[in-house]
């Protein structure tokens, strides 16, 4: 299926490529990918500048940038810009990921931006695809990679879920549920990252130090891997034309659900890539795709402008 990675910033920090300067690499894109393999056929610095592979294009000619200083596949990795031109013409790829401009708009307060740029951002990138002709046929998902940690009332505990939920609700379901190992024997690569490395001292991959909890063979998350814990909850919102009006789910779920949802809806319900996502729900339950709910959609209030003095973490707890 057709894909595409959208990055907001780049490593020089960078909005826009062609503004980057003239620093080694200050164009290259800010992205997690990056930290695969499979994405050195996509995106890498070659090895004599300019000269690429046949599927990748020299970043000068792909992104504008100055120093020619990598090699990119834009067809598949593309600047933010990309996807508003994308959204627009109802050219989405089937799958699309979006990167935030870390330490600008992903909403991080200890990084010393307010919070309000985030909100400005997201708000661009879903009006435009509920004014555009995407909107029809899509479905935007909306999740972060840390929640609120401790001020969260809900325990991240197998058979502990549901604690605090009012016994009215009717909820059942606990996070034991998709409590699980990926694979069928647990190794280091199945803990949390952080986790031992194999070798003396910590790699790029492994960062725990040998004697600290998680690398005792009788530690439960050297055991147990997932299935010793998950953490704490963090929003997943779903945008789309097909969504439940006024619907909040109450099934544990993690950020794989995302990838069962494109394989039970495009694949096979059995679909899976390891036992993480094989346990998830499929989110189905979000939807209503027969009457479509939000066909015509809504009009979202105006985001607050971040005037640069709000939400700061050295104004939390005080009004203005």
């Amino acid at each position: 299926m057709s894909w595409n990675i959208y990055y907001g910033i780049t490593q020089g920090g960078c909005l826009d490529p062609e503004d980057c300067g003239t620093s080694k690499l200050s164009a290259f894109p800010t992205i997690g990918f990056s930290d695969f393999t499979d994405s050195y056929q996509y995106l890498y610095s070659p090895a004599t500048k300019g000269v690429c592979s046949a599927t990748t294009t020299p970043s000068g000619q792909a992104v504008g940038d100055p120093e020619n200083a990598f090699c990119i596949d834009a067809t598949h990795i593309a600047p933010i810009s990309q996807y508003f031109t994308d959204v627009a013409n109802g050219t989405l790829p089937s799958f699309a990921y979006i990167e935030p401009a870390f330490g600008i708009d992903d909403e991080h307060p200890g990084s010393g931006q307010s919070i309000l740029s985030g909100q400005a951002q997201v708000a661009k990138e879903i009006n435009a695809l509920m004014n555009s002709p995407s909107w029809s046929d899509s479905v935007f998902f909306l999740s972060y990679d840390e929640g609120g940690g401790p001020l969260d009332h809900v325990p991240p505990i197998p058979k502990h879920t549901n604690d605090f939920t009012d016994p009215a609700l009717g909820v059942t379901t606990d996070i034991s549920s998709i409590a699980v190992n990926p694979d069928s024997t647990p190794t280091a690569l199945d803990l949390f990252f952080p986790c031992l490395a194999p070798t003396t001292g910590p790699t790029l991959h492994c960062d725990l130090e040998s004697g600290w909890p998680g690398t005792h063979p009788t530690d439960v998350e050297t055991t147990q891997g997932f299935a010793a814990q998950l953490g704490f909850r963090l929003p997943n919102l779903i945008v789309s034309p097909f969504t439940r009006k006024h619907y909040v789910s109450h099934i544990p779920m993690d950020h794989t659900a995302i990838l069962k949802f494109v394989e039970s809806r495009f694949i096979s319900p059995t679909a899976h890539l390891t036992n993480r996502d094989a346990v998830q729900p499929d989110l189905l339950d979000f939807f209503d795709f027969t009457n479509v709910p939000w066909a015509t959609p809504p009009t979202p209030p105006t985001p607050t402008p971040d005037t640069g003095a709000t939400c700061q973490p050295g104004n939390l707890g005080t009004t203005q």
